[in-house]
């Protein structure tokens, strides 16, 4: 290269740069090929991590709630003479105390179902139920013929209409394939839930049994990665996004409660079989935006059908159409309002955007995330004050660590949990003592 008055490392610059430009051309075409191989190879990728890292999902989520009641069990231990100065020792009793609780209150809601359920079954009468299938085998008579005139009418051959009925006779109900594919799905989905679950409870007890140790561990790290200064950052933040999302979770449940309760009760009244099932399976449904209204109405349309009692039905229709009006517009706003500190409007409002940009999941992070745009609103209103009076300066980002008192972060800082980073040998005390 020399020879020719080239620059080698130049040119050996270029040259690097056609290549790897022609490589990533090519695997791009590779890639267009083969798009339908790797998304189905990504998808199952993502499956089998989904599998593994739900259970640790849920049994974080659980301890975050439940790790409130180990530090109440553990303060209250404090007093006993033999335990006063066995810190371990009395946080380990207090998760055990808080998972005997939970055990013992699973355990009375399991029980009273089962109570209800056969002391009610007596009550079907068995000639509704055939009474029932005449009517099923009528309407279904019926819908056919009308379906039929419906097909003529729009220019469709009946025979083809006959072929499509039979294809789906025959998927249901004929050699038993799509039936027995589905029940074998179902089986399938019910024993992958139960797995999660007990892995849940053992990632949950081994959680809140190490958190003071895990917390104290992964402090020291992200501070030494992070330093002093961004670690102060980001342990406001963790002290915000738990304080938005164990208030919404902890306020959902309480909402779910009441509207159990209510439910129960008003059907109770009305006279309905089964209310305390319904009134449960609804209070549990009610914890995901949208399933307690239609778990309630589902529920309740089959136990009065199969009595034939079509006039109670009709009432308590009414009677829950009530109960989710007031819930909806009232109760859930209003709760939830309180344990975010949120005005129930921009609840209101949060919870319909939610809704419409990304549906069930959207309504169920549109709360917190309102909480957290009011507090970092908070927190840029209190710095550009202290900005105007010449009382701090810094950065928006610094509002809520730098200057004088009156920052954000003392704006939600309820009745104590600070985002302390003082020292690595302790955890980060935020609100509600999560782990």
């Amino acid at each position: 290269m020399r020879r020719f008055r080239l620059d080698d490392d130049r040119y050996s610059t270029i040259s690097r740069y056609v290549v790897a430009t022609a490589a990533a051309i090519v695997a791009i075409v590779l890639a267009a090929v083969h798009l339908a191989e790797i998304a189905d190879a990504v998808g199952t990728s993502l499956a089998w991590v989904y599998a593994i890292v739900s259970p640790l999902i849920v049994g974080g989520l659980a301890a975050i709630l439940l790790y409130p009641g180990v530090k109440w069990f553990a303060r209250r231990l404090g007093r006993v003479p033999l335990l006063s100065g066995r810190e371990k020792l009395r946080h380990v009793l207090g998760v055990l105390l808080v998972c005997v609780c939970f055990v013992l209150a699973l355990s009375v809601l399991v029980a009273l179902l089962l109570s209800v359920i056969t002391g009610s079954i007596h009550r079907i009468r068995f000639e509704n139920l055939e009474s029932l299938a005449q009517y099923l085998a009528y309407g279904a008579d019926g819908l056919y013929r009308w379906l039929i005139r419906l097909t003529t009418s729009l220019g469709v051959p009946p025979d083809d209409v006959n072929a499509a009925l039979e294809h789906a006779e025959t998927f249901v109900f004929g050699d038993g394939d799509g039936l027995g594919q589905t029940l074998t799905k179902g089986v399938t989905a019910v024993r992958n839930a139960a797995s999660t679950m007990v892995f849940a409870a053992i990632f949950a007890v081994y959680l809140m049994v190490d958190a003071p140790h895990l917390a104290s561990y992964w402090n020291g790290v992200l501070r030494s990665l992070m330093g002093e200064r961004g670690y102060g950052r980001f342990a406001e933040f963790r002290a915000d996004v738990v304080f938005a999302f164990t208030g919404y979770m902890r306020g959902q449940f309480i909402d779910a409660v009441l509207v159990g309760l209510m439910v129960g009760v008003s059907l109770t009244v009305v006279g309905v079989d089964f209310a305390p099932v319904i009134g449960i399976a609804t209070g549990i449904g009610n914890l995901i935006p949208y399933i307690g209204p239609i778990v309630s109405y589902v529920l309740t349309v089959a136990v009065c059908v199969v009595n034939g009692d079509i006039g109670r039905l009709v009432v308590a229709a009414a009677v829950l159409l009530v109960i989710q009006f007031v819930d909806g517009q009232v109760i859930n706003p209003k709760i939830l309002s309180d344990s975010v500190e949120v005005h129930p409007i921009l609840v209101l409002v949060a919870l319909t955007a939610g809704g419409r940009l990304g549906g069930v999941l959207g309504m169920f992070i549109a709360v917190p995330c309102a909480a957290l745009a009011k507090i970092y609103f908070e927190k840029f209103v209190a710095w550009r004050r202290r900005m105007r009076v010449g009382g701090g300066g810094g950065t928006g980002a610094d509002a809520g660590t730098s200057g004088d008192g009156g920052t954000g972060a003392d704006a939600h800082e309820r009745g104590g949990g600070t985002a302390s980073c003082e020292d690595t040998s302790t955890a980060v005390d935020i609100k509600g003592d999560v782990p």
